[in-house]
């Protein structure tokens, strides 16, 4: 394999060639959802949480941030991962064992995502670098000594040193367990998911965040002590309470290590290797470019069948029942069933278009570059607005109808024949600006539509929710035949389909604390 197009292509469902696989779930082979690092010392991170009292849309547009003048203390590091990385609930049905949600989405349930800190001059905890061990709300110790400032200079940092560095790594084991050789998009998806949890609670919290996905792999595994693990570094959030400004000239990590930890749990009996996986990841990590100051021009050429076509302008509004973002963040779940016949208002939708058209600040992304993913929607039941199919403007911030009527049978089918993509209010099909990232960025591009697929995915999960719906992700379509339906070039490809509405659930399902040991009351406000 010589190309990230033909892992995408070997990896794109149809029917037939879901009817000729014969895999089959070994459950007594699952993996492991937690992670520890055995040999650490463990830092219990309290149950003492800061105020965050900001309703999300005060906090996510992440331009109207006030700078935080508090200390960045073991009690902020305890709130940042409360509200984004831990677990939410556990969940109870009879004759299973409980399983956790998290506050973090992830295919499956699966949760690819470790999250690692690296800490400088935080006060209550000394410096160095610590992995979030999620099922306890603890910190691992992995080694003590500031390895911030080196991180910093490497990544040619240009303000001043920031008091936090999370690293996102991925398990592809836990989603190949289930999903193949296709799980190395679900552990990319779930990256975006966690970039955008995290860079949330962050801005709660007054702090500015910046994504870094430009680095040498192999050396950033080495010189983190990764390299004799099964986790695989994808993306830095650089969290500091001025936004973190870097340039473009990375520097090689040193040859020597930071001697941390690398005892970890093992996660299953046996692990079956999937070839596609390896080499796609391993593609992904050979060429990457930081950032390119100014927009390529080709552009336009990518999306013929909308140019010109003038669409309906998303209004800047505010919905009139918006619960606290606390709440809000605990309490998102997917859906597994909806209703069939709640709509949302016209001014609901368009908040939750309003979400799709912000940014965020990366290392790689193009300054006034075009997004890229663009979204496709199939309306079926949004008040004022004729069902179909519309195409969102990202960057004009505009919706332009493309086909009329309706489209549940449509959304249903594409989505492997799944009914939550019909009995929704509306669905999506995120599309990516395929040989676009690819030739911009380099194979890494494939990384970068993944995650800000997963990010707008959680900018919808958080909408919806925030005002009393729901929504869920789906990573399981009929790729070609999505291109087909929506008639779209064959530079876009579909990496993701989502869907929002008001779910139904199942009664016999019950719902435990998330931890016997803390819990904040600020998250049963609504």
């Amino acid at each position: 394999m010589r190309s990230l197009r033909e892992y995408h292509e070997a990896t794109k469902h149809s029917w037939e060639k879901l009817y000729q696989n014969q895999h089959v779930l070994d459950w007594s082979n699952q993996p492991d959802p937690f992670r520890t690092y055995a040999d650490c010392p463990k830092i219990d991170l309290g149950n003492s949480f800061e105020k965050m009292h900001s309703p999300l849309s005060s906090v996510w547009p992440f331009t109207h941030n006030k700078p935080r003048n508090n200390p960045v203390t073991l009690n902020t590091l305890s709130t940042l991962l409360y509200y984004s990385m831990s677990i939410s609930a556990w969940k109870s049905y009879p004759g299973v064992e409980p399983w956790s949600l998290r506050v973090n989405p992830s295919s499956g349930d699966l949760h690819p995502t470790e999250t690692h800190l690296y800490i400088h001059n935080v006060k209550d905890i000394p410096s160095g670098a610590y992995h979030y061990f999620v099922k306890d709300h603890q910190l691992e110790q992995r080694v003590i000594g500031d390895i911030v400032p080196v991180l910093w200079e490497r990544f040619d940092g240009i303000s001043k040193t920031p008091p936090i560095i999370i690293g996102l790594h991925s398990i592809f084991w836990r989603e190949a367990w289930k999903y193949q050789s296709r799980a190395l998009r679900y552990c990319y998806l779930d990256a975006g998911h966690a970039m955008a949890s995290i860079m949330v609670a962050a801005h709660a919290l007054g702090f500015f965040v910046l994504f870094v996905g430009a680095f040498n792999d192999d050396s950033m595994r080495q010189y983190l002590c990764f390299d004799k693990t099964d986790e695989q570094p994808l993306l830095f959030l650089v969290i500091d309470s001025e936004q973190p400004i870097i340039g473009t000239n990375r520097k090689e990590f040193p040859e020597i290590d930071i001697g941390a930890s690398t005892y970890t749990n093992r996660l299953s009996g046996k692990e079956v290797d999937y070839p596609l996986i390896r080499l796609g990841h391993v593609l992904t990590g050979k060429k990457y470019r930081i950032s390119i100051p100014q927009q390529d021009e080709s552009f336009v050429e990518y999306l013929p069948h909308i140019t010109g076509k003038q669409g309906m302008k998303i209004n800047t509004v505010i919905p009139s029942i918006e619960y606290s973002l606390k709440w809000t963040i605990r309490h998102r779940r997917s859906a597994l069933g909806f209703d069939g016949k709640t709509p949302l208002s016209l001014t609901e939708f368009y908040f939750l278009m309003q979400l799709l058209c912000i940014s965020y600040k990366a290392d790689f992304l193009i300054r006034e570059g075009p997004p890229l993913v663009v979204p496709y929607l199939y309306i079926h039941r949004i008040e004022g607005l004729e069902k179909g199919i519309y195409y969102l403007d990202r960057v004009q911030k505009r919706l332009l109808l493309m086909s009329r009527g309706d489209m549940q049978y449509s959304a249903k089918e594409l989505s492997l024949d799944q009914d939550i993509a019909g009995d929704s209010a509306f669905a999506i099909s995120f599309l990516s600006n395929f040989d676009y990232a690819i030739q911009v960025y380099g194979d890494r591009g494939y990384r970068y539509i993944h995650y800000e697929a997963g990010f707008l995915g959680q900018a919808l999960y958080l909408g919806a929710t925030a005002m009393g719906y729901d929504a869920t992700g789906i990573g399981a379509f009929l790729d070609d035949d999505v291109h087909t339906f929506l008639k779209t070039p064959s530079e876009q490809q579909v990496i993701y389909h989502f869907t929002v509405g008001k779910r139904t659930d199942d009664p016999r399902i019950s719902a435990l604390p998330a931890y016997n040991h803390l819990h904040d009351f600020g998250e049963d406000i609504k």
